[in-house]
C-alpha cells in the first residue's frame, strides 16, 4: 500500500527496496514519541498502563491507513497488559499502594527513584525504569548464552524493587522478601525477589547501583535455574558469589558488593580489581586452597576467598559454560563440590587448582 504521508506512521524503510512504508500506528498523543517506543519493549509499565487514549500500548490506530492487523494487535496488546496489571498487583497489595512497574519476559523492575544521573543526563523516573528493564534483558540473554540455557529452565522471572525512601524498602523486604535489613535483601528459589534502597545515603551514583542490581540478580537467577534452591548455604558459597562477581568483573572489571556484609559501606578488597588480586595471590602463594574454598557457605568466604571464587568461575564458564549448569544441578542436590567436579569436568579439585593457576598467570594482568 503507499504511505498515507503521516510521518510518525510512515516512518519504517523496507531494507529491501529502500521504500518508506506505512506502520499503521501512531504514537500515542499523551506521551512522548521516545516512550512510546520503549513500550514495545515491555510486556506492562504502569506509567502509562491508565492512558484513557492508548490504554497503556503507547499506539493508536493510524486513521488514514487501511490495516486491519494493527487494530487488531492493539486491542491484544491492551488485554495483555491488562493481564500483567492483574498479575502483578501483588506488590501494591504488599506496599499498600500502587508503585512505578513494569515487566519484561524476562524480569519485573520496581522503580520508586526520583530522577537520576546516568553518564552526563539526568533521566527522569520513567525512563529509568525502562533502563533498568533493558539492563535486566542484556544480564539474562549474556546469563544463558553463556551456560546454553533456555527460559523453561526457570522457575520464575526475578523481582527487583528499587526505593528511594528507607521504610518503603524495609516494608518491601518483609511483606515481600520475608526478612529485612538496610541494606538489599533477597529471597531465593522459586520466587526469586530483590529490595534494596537506591538512594544516595547507599549508593553515590547509577555505576554502583547498576553493578548492585547485577551482582544481585545473578544471585537471583543462579537460584531459580532448575532445579530451584540457594548452594549459598550447601557449601556452594563459591559458586554463589563468584559467579555474581564474576559479572561484576565482566562488565565493569571491578567487584565491590558483599551480600553478607552490605552494611558495612568500607568493605573492600584491592579496591575491587579482582583479577590483579588473584595474581598477585597465586604469585605470592597466598591464595587460599581451593578444597578449603570448596568448604564455605555463602556468609563463611574471607574476601580474598570471594576474589578466587570469581576467578574459578570465570575459568569453568570459560572452559564449558554448559557444565557449569550442570555443576550447579549438582550442588544443589547436596553433592559436594570435590565429587561434583570429577562427575562434570573430568578434575579433583587439586587438578583444578593447577590448571587454574596456570591459567590465571597465563591471562590475567599484571597491572
Amino acid at each position: 500500500m503507499k504511505p498515507c504521508g503521516l510521518r510518525a506512521c510512515c516512518g519504517a524503510i523496507s531494507p529491501r527496496t529502500s521504500a518508506i512504508s506505512s506502520l499503521g500506528r501512531l504514537p500515542c498523543s499523551e506521551h512522548g514519541a521516545a516512550e512510546c517506543e520503549w513500550e514495545l519493549e515491555v510486556l506492562y509499565c504502569s506509567h502509562i498502563a491508565g492512558c484513557g487514549v492508548c490504554g497503556g500500548v503507547g499506539w493508536v490506530d493510524c486513521p488514514e491507513c487501511d490495516m486491519p492487523e494493527v487494530p487488531q494487535w492493539i486491542a491484544e496488546r491492551k488485554l495483555k497488559i491488562s493481564a500483567r496489571k492483574t498479575a502483578l498487583k501483588y506488590i501494591d497489595d504488599a506496599m499498600q499502594r500502587e508503585v512505578r512497574k513494569g515487566e519484561t519476559p524476562h524480569a519485573v523492575v520496581v522503580w520508586e527513584m526520583e530522577d537520576m544521573k546516568v553518564e552526563k543526563r539526568r533521566l527522569p523516573p520513567h525512563e529509568m525504569l525502562h533502563l533498568y528493564l533493558r539492563r535486566l534483558e542484556t544480564l539474562y540473554t549474556d546469563f544463558c548464552t553463556r551456560m546454553e540455557l533456555n527460559d523453561r529452565l526457570f522457575a520464575h522471572k526475578p523481582d527487583v524493587y528499587v526505593w528511594r525512601l528507607p521504610d518503603d524498602h524495609q516494608r518491601a523486604g518483609t511483606a515481600l522478601c520475608s526478612q529485612n535489613a538496610s541494606g538489599g535483601v533477597k529471597l531465593m528459589g522459586s520466587t526469586p525477589r530483590y529490595t534494596v534502597c537506591g538512594n544516595k545515603q547507599h549508593f553515590q551514583d547509577d555505576e554502583k547501583l547498576h553493578r548492585n542490581i547485577v551482582h544481585s540478580t545473578t544471585h537471583l537467577l543462579l537460584s531459580c535455574l532448575a532445579p530451584p534452591g540457594w548452594v549459598g548455604n550447601l557449601k556452594g558459597g563459591w559458586m554463589d558469589e563468584g559467579l555474581a562477581h564474576f559479572y561484576e568483573d565482566r562488565y565493569w572489571g571491578i567487584c565491590d558488593n558483599y551480600c553478607y556484609q552490605e552494611q558495612n559501606t568500607n568493605v573492600d578488597f584491592k579496591s575491587g580489581k579482582y583479577r590483579l588480586a588473584v595474581r598477585k595471590l597465586v604469585t605470592d602463594g597466598t591464595a587460599p586452597s581451593l578444597s578449603e574454598l570448596f568448604q564455605q557457605n555463602t556468609d563463611t568466604l574471607t574476601l580474598p576467598m570471594h576474589a578466587v571464587a570469581m576467578s574459578v568461575v570465570d575459568y569453568l564458564l570459560g572452559k564449558d559454560g554448559a557444565k557449569f549448569y550442570e555443576l550447579s544441578k549438582k550442588l544443589k542436590a547436596k553433592v559436594p563440590t570435590a565429587e561434583a567436579l570429577q562427575q562434570v569436568y573430568g578434575m579433583r579439585p587439586l587438578e583444578l587448582e593447577a590448571v587454574w593457576k596456570s591459567y590465571v598467570l597465563a591471562t590475567y594482568p599484571t597491572r
